[in-house]
C-alpha cells in the first residue's frame, strides 16, 4: 500500500525537478524587489550592502 503512493510522488518530484532546470534552490527563493545601482544584481529589502560588489544600498 505504501509503495502504491510513494512511486507516483517520486515520479512527480522528478518531473518538477527536471522542468525547473535542476535549480530548485533558486526557484524557492523569494524574489528580490530591488537591485544594486552599481552592479545591477538582485538585492533583498533588508540588506544594507550588496553582497556582490559591496556597494551601500
Amino acid at each position: 500500500m505504501f509503495l502504491m503512493w510513494i512511486v507516483p510522488l517520486v515520479l512527480v518530484g522528478l518531473i518538477v525537478y527536471s522542468v525547473s532546470g535542476n535549480n530548485l534552490v533558486n526557484a524557492l527563493k523569494p524574489v528580490a524587489s530591488r537591485t544594486c545601482h552599481k552592479c545591477g544584481q538582485a538585492a533583498q529589502n533588508d540588506w544594507k550592502n550588496c553582497p556582490h560588489c559591496g556597494q551601500t544600498l
